[in-house]
């Protein structure tokens, strides 16, 4: 199993925080490939960590479906599930777009003003050669209406299939073509809420996240091909 060279300064977290932390980013952007497995003895040997923390973060990474674990036989990156995937998809869609029904009366300008301060900043990236960069862009985006919903429990339940699409959503981004139309779908939300039509916003919150699943239906039949 290749792995990167370890950086030399770390951010201080625990060793389980940091090992979950940096596997999950790897998952995310291809470093371990789908199918890959997982040794944690190289990994513990990576980190200089005994091999405890190492498999307790591969145990939450397993449940959140990153990594497949057979217990006394092997641990590997988990392939894609291309239906499971499609329907966190349209989860996401309705639950971001409830998001913004709950928000909707709290919204303020400030905050449409930190959405269109973080749209703008998606739209002048041109390439792809920072694809964290505009996933974070994107979240950012999102999370301030999330957060102004106020409902921890909406806002778990939308960390939590977050988390299923990253890949997906790395792969998304790795095509500049849609760069511009991920501002686009962001800028026909804020005309929505700027026009004060709930119905308009909702309805362009749901076309945002389901535009993905024309990318995870072309993977599919890909990979059928």
């Amino acid at each position: 199993m290749p792995i990167p060279v370890r950086k030399q300064a770390e951010e201080r977290l625990t060793a389980k925080a940091l090992v979950y932390k940096t596997l999950r980013e790897w998952i995310v952007d291809g470093t371990l490939q789908p199918g890959e497995q997982i040794f944690d003895q190289e990994i513990a040997k990576y980190f200089s960590v005994s091999r405890t923390p190492v498999r307790e973060a591969m145990q939450l990474l397993a449940d959140q479906k990153l990594i497949e674990i057979q217990p006394g036989k092997e641990s590997r990156v988990a392939t894609f599930d291309y239906d499971e995937i499609e329907k966190s998809y349209i989860m996401l869609a309705e639950l971001h777009a409830l998001a913004l029904q709950f928000a909707w009366e709290s919204l303020t300008e400030e905050d449409i003003r930190e959405m269109e301060g973080v749209n703008e900043a998606m739209k002048n990236r041109r390439n792809a050669a920072d694809l964290h960069r505009s996933q974070t862009l994107d979240k950012e985006f999102h999370d301030v209406v999330v957060k102004k919903a106020g409902n921890d429990f909406l806002k778990n339940f939308t960390d939590i299939l977050d988390i299923q699409v990253l890949r997906i959503e790395n792969l998304y981004f790795e095509e500049e073509s849609n760069y511009e139309e991920s501002w686009k779908a962001h800028e026909r939300i804020l005309q929505g809420i700027r026009d004060k039509d709930l119905q308009a916003a909702c309805a362009a919150m749901r076309e945002n996240w389901m535009r993905t699943i024309s990318l995870v239906q072309r993977l599919k039949e890909g990979e059928h091909a």
